[in-house]
């Protein structure tokens, strides 16, 4: 998958949801957005991208997110 395009995908979500004056809030929906809509081989692209060098072009919400879904429950 071009991790490129899932770069560019992830961030203008974050653009839509970091809208949120709540930061907290808006990693917390933007995380449970991941999760919930992409598809396993989407999620898995964005954390190749993420380890790779397209991840220097994920918005900070973006790696918050990244982060909170990486974390164990």
């Amino acid at each position: 998958m071009n991790h490129d395009y899932i770069v560019r995908m992830a961030n203008q979500i974050g653009d839509a949801l970091g809208i949120n004056p709540d930061r907290e809030q808006a990693v917390h929906d933007l995380a449970d957005h991941l999760t919930r809509f992409w598809e396993p081989r989407m999620r898995k692209a964005l954390f190749e991208a993420l380890d790779g060098s397209a991840g220097r072009q994920l918005s900070p919400l973006v790696l918050d997110a990244t982060a909170r879904m990486r974390r164990p429950t």
